[in-house]
């Protein structure tokens, strides 16, 4: 049955056109997580670029809280005050400081659990380790501000509201080089507050963890004052890096602290600070302390403590020895233990946030669609399929619809590499795929063999090196792509180290083909950690090709673009390089992506982000020359949107997309304005775009929301005529007949959305009509085969009844963009009331593929008539005659249930008009009449009983009562309508058979109206009486 899609956001024009998610619904990074003490079930977390999370389960369902309110993504603390659960502070900007970062804009607030949201303020704290709030007073709040990653600045440290968060005070601070990293109250008294300091800066080739500023403190009235306990005695002397610390809620004198140092580990104070003891030197708690150094006191055993790493390690024996508790997934950021009930927990990680009731032995699923991606690549599959990279997990290849109802698990897998790469699928054979990952890790996967090869351009590890010590320096997210053009037969295939490599045998062997490309600035590739631990994934490393592009309109025209500024170009495949960096663009700015325009080979866009030098600011640039000039093309964008990605869509020219850390945008005019193509997708980072130019679709990669698409982009093509216009109607995407669909998902589904199935119709009301509006569906003639009709609710009218099984549905009557989904049928079948078939349908045929229109209607004034085309399944193998044949089996189907269901209809009105007359006969002399009216109704009880089975009250009472005449045909049409091909032979035999046996009890009626009832009426009539009149049709 056509179904409308109704608003979601009333007062939206365009509510109606919507992002789909299609997932994977698999967690990515959490860096913040909260219980609710009072409520066993109630858990928050926050994603690193996906916002804020609850469950109300106790993490069976996850919904999202903070769509909608919140201005970034990226959450960095989450607080529930213990007297007053209602009350929640969030704070922005992860404390998970990956190269990749996403900044924050200070501190929201719900009074209502999570419903609604309010900022409070320190909105230039940029990043947010800790919320802390009094468990007496829910207007008692604390922050701990990191500041600025990547420039130094005043708003960090220690920071405490008395009210609610309406005003806040600096507490404690060190200089414009150093924040709070952590913040702990004693459980047993608010007034005693343990913080941590640490300096910690990122350069675009660099991470320095640990300076002078580090350091602990300690305060017993609230905040007023601190105490530096930084070298109190068994605390490691020297610089000092990050630092965590927590209190046992069993004995506040016990407390404990992770430190690098260089004669780091974990520490023990067993006098509230005042002296400690290194009690564990395990290296699995000390690894990569900048990314981990968590710890939590468990609630109800003072020798027990967890440290978050790698794994998840717990010591039951006050730190001398630790076991691995098993998560469901590694790189474990921060837990929560309940304080009445030390077996319940929340743990946040790099795959998301998983509950536990019993200590750890058992968590719950991380199903959340909260995935973080770099890049995103397609195929040209049907349906097409999409490619990225997770951080902290695997590649994907995900269907962008499927045959079912949703796109599910099975819907995805890993295509090679690892978390930071490109994916280039094969242009021909999307079964072999290229993906990338750090240190240079290029494999080819092939889906059909399950083999996966390493084709690395140059194999020679390089883990645990500065960038300066390689032969090559291959960024963490380094480019790999196919060229659009083949040469000899094949497509050649790039990727990018400093300088750009060609392979024309699938990475058997490389050739350069350019020079470094870079500013190969020596002095920004040593190596990165800081003072005390070193760090070299190759997420640092610096002056590195970072986006290539080559022009689908020419061959061998190749644009590079640098992590350090540099955008480059040539013109004959690589035998001559120029340098054409758009002048007055900042001169280490990272060139995130390029464009090469599908329609001149001169054009190119360049995004570039400059946020690693502590700048938001949008860099948009376009050139017509290839290079000679370039123009800025920002005008729109907001000022702190910086941006990552910019696209032309390969269908229009000069229609171009952005994505930016808070939004995407979108410009009908080739970059002079831009607008706000946000829609219903959330405040998320928006890492890469794509268009699929054969569906007219648009993908979307976020980094924290998984992946998103908008399908029919051809509606913002057109939707400033439609704007302006009483009416309009969009042209229809041709539509294919097709298994699956999509329909509205619940707001805790963990499955991706389908499209319609069907024929998706758009049109613009610029006001509600006054009487209706219609859509008429045409063949190729004009012949009309479906007509539908919508009327605007009359006010104070009440709800229209639920609409029975096969009427047509009201087309939505909106103000703004409406749409509607023709599901390529005819009408249906007439419906019988109290209706239950056994695996049967009253559906109408659909029509068979070719060329058809549609006609929109206000008012009865016609507006516009659009064309469209319904087309085959391409993997079908079903002739033209197949589905003709198909058609003309399933409409005399149709018919033949119409004409049965009349019948039933017409035999109930007559039986009801004799049981009337019946009660109304009353006098002995009108017996014989009574008599002769109960025979006639046994007559057509009997025939009913055997064109319908009466018997059937529920879903299951077929396997009761056996199913009759009408059932058996209706189950025929579904069978021979259920796949596209030709209906078998049987399929007439039982058809044949059927309508055969139909036909006797049409006969036998026939007979019953024609004999008796016409006896019946002229007995009835000579005493004056009224007569039976039929049911008309």
């Amino acid at each position: 049955m056509p179904t409308p899609v109704t608003a979601t956001k009333q007062g939206d024009p365009l509510k109606n056109l919507q992002y789909r998610l299609i997932g994977p619904f698999r967690g990515g990074r959490v860096g913040a997580v909260a219980g609710v003490p009072s409520q066993p079930n109630v858990y928050y977390f926050g994603a690193t670029g996906g916002g804020v999370w609850k469950t109300t389960d106790g993490g069976t369902n996850w919904e999202n809280v903070s769509d909608g309110f919140f201005k970034t993504g990226s959450v960095g603390a989450i607080a529930v005050s213990e007297s007053d659960p209602n009350v929640v502070y969030v704070g922005m900007g992860e404390e998970t400081v990956r190269g990749n970062v996403s900044h924050g804009d200070g501190v929201y607030k719900s009074t209502d659990a999570g419903k609604t949201w309010k900022f409070i303020g320190l909105g230039d704290t940029r990043q947010i380790s800790r919320v802390r709030v009094n468990p007496k007073n829910p207007d008692i709040v604390y922050v701990a501000a990191i500041g600025h990653l990547w420039a130094n600045n005043e708003e960090r440290g220690v920071f405490r509201s008395t009210n609610g968060g309406k005003t806040w005070t600096k507490i404690l601070y060190r200089n414009t080089e150093t924040g709070a990293i952590d913040l702990t109250f004693d459980p047993n008294n608010a007034n005693t507050l343990y913080g941590a300091f640490w300096q910690i800066k990122r350069t675009p080739w660099s991470l320095e963890s640990g300076g002078a500023g580090g350091g602990m403190f300690k305060s017993t009235d609230g905040g007023d004052t601190w105490t530096e306990i930084t070298r109190n005695k068994g605390l490691p002397a020297g610089v000092l890096g990050k630092i965590g610390v927590t209190v046992s809620p069993v004995n506040s004198n016990r407390v404990w602290a992770m430190v690098e140092a260089k004669e780091g580990g974990l520490f023990r104070s067993d006098d509230a600070g005042e002296n400690w003891q290194k009690v564990s030197d395990n290296p699995n708690l000390k690894q990569r302390p900048w990314y981990y150094f968590r710890l939590n006191a468990d609630t109800q055993n003072a020798d027990t403590v967890y440290v978050l790493n790698v794994g998840l390690w717990k010591s039951i024996d006050g730190g001398r020895n630790f076991t691995n508790v098993s998560v469901p997934h590694s790189d474990n950021h921060d837990l929560w233990i309940a304080p009445n009930d030390s077996a319940r927990m929340i743990n946040g990680n790099d795959g998301g946030a998983n509950v536990s009731f019993n200590g750890g032995q058992s968590w719950t699923e991380q199903d959340q669609a909260t995935a973080q991606f770099y890049r995103v690549a397609l195929d040209n599959d049907f349906p097409y399929n999409i490619y990225g990279a997770q951080q902290d997990n695997s590649t994907v290849r995900i269907a962008s619809r499927t045959n079912d109802f949703a796109i599910t698990e099975r819907d995805w897998y890993d295509v090679g590499g690892g978390e930071s790469g490109w994916i280039a699928p094969h242009p021909e054979n999307s079964n072999i795929v290229f993906a990338g990952s750090y240190d240079g890790l290029l494999t080819r996967a092939d889906r059909r063999t399950g083999q996966q090869r390493n084709v690395d351009v140059y194999p020679d590890n390089p883990m645990g090196a500065g960038a300066g010590a390689t032969k090559y320096r291959f960024q963490w997210n380094y480019p790999i792509l196919f060229s659009p053009h083949k040469t000899g037969g094949v497509y050649p295939l790039y990727t990018a180290g400093n300088v750009l490599f060609r392979s024309m045998d699938e990475g058997n062997s490389w050739q350069a083909i350019s020079p470094d490309l870079t500013r190969n600035d020596k002095s920004k590739q040593k190596s990165s950690g800081g003072a005390i631990t070193q760090d070299n994934t190759s997420v640092e490393y610096y002056d590195t090709i970072f986006t290539v592009a080559e022009s689908p309109v020419t061959q061998g025209v190749i644009w590079t673009g640098s992590d350090d500024g540099l955008v480059q170009v040539s013109r004959d495949n690589g035998g001559k390089w120029e340098n054409v960096t758009p002048k007055g663009m900042p001169e280490w700015i990272q060139i995130n992506a390029i464009d090469a325009s599908p329609f001149d080979a001169g054009t190119a866009y360049v995004a570039a982000t400059a946020y690693k030098s502590d700048n938001y600011k949008p860099y948009i640039y376009k050139t017509s020359d290839y290079g000679k000039s370039w123009k800025k093309i920002t005008n729109g964008i907001k000022d702190d949107a910086f941006t990552r990605i910019v696209r032309e869509d390969p269908n229009r020219k000069g229609f171009l997309f952005a994505g930016t850390e808070t939004g995407i945008y979108y410009s009908a005019n080739d970059g002079e304005n831009w607008q706000s193509a946000q829609l219903n997708l959330p405040i998320v980072p928006i890492t890469d775009l794509a268009f699929h130019k054969r569906d007219r679709d648009l993908v979307v990669a976020t980094q924290g929301r998984s992946f998103y698409v908008l399908d029919n982009l051809p509606i913002l093509y057109d939707l400033p005529n439609a704007q302006n216009r009483e009416g309009f109607l969009f042209k229809p995407e041709d539509a294919y007949r097709q298994a699956g669909g999509g329909f509205p998902l619940p707001k805790t589904a963990t499955v991706g959305a389908n499209p319609p199935n069907g024929a998706v119709i758009n049109y613009y009301l610029k006001a509600k009509p006054q009487k209706e509006i219609t859509l008429e569906f045409l063949d190729s003639s004009g012949k009309t085969i479906r007509k539908f009709t919508g009327k605007p609710p009359v006010e104070g009218a009440p709800p229209a009844a639920p609409q029975e099984r096969g009427e047509d549905p009201n087309l939505p009557t909106e103000t703004g963009l409406n749409q509607f989904v023709w599901n390529y049928r005819q009408p249906s079948a007439t419906n019988v009331p109290g209706l239950i078939l056994w695996g049967g349908s009253l559906a109408g045929a659909r029509v068979v593929p070719g060329n058809y229109q549609v006609r929109f209607s206000i008012d009865g004034k016609i507006v516009s008539t659009e064309n469209f085309a319904v087309k085959a399944d391409p993997r079908m193998d079903a002739t033209q005659e197949d589905f003709q044949k198909q058609f003309d089996l399933t409409s005399k189907i149709n018919r033949k249930l119409t004409e049965t269901h009349d019948a039933i209809l017409e035999i109930r009105d007559t039986r009801k008009q004799l049981e009337d007359l019946s009660a109304r006969m009353k006098s002995p002399d009108q017996k014989d009449l009574r008599d002769r009216a109960g025979e006639i109704s046994k007559k057509l009880t009997a025939v009913e009983e055997e064109l319908n089975q009466t018997k059937i009250k529920s879903g299951q009472d077929a396997l009761n009562y056996p199913i009759k005449l009408n059932n058996k045909l209706a189950a025929l049409g579904a069978s021979v309508d259920g796949s596209d091909n030709a209906p078998t032979a049987q399929s007439y035999d039982v058809y044949n058979d059927l309508t055969a046996k139909i036909d006797v009890q049409l006969t036998q009626l026939a007979d019953i109206k024609s004999k008796d009832i016409a006896e019946f009426n002229r007995a009835y009539a000579a005493k004056n009486l009224p007569v039976i009149v039929p049911r008309s049709k």
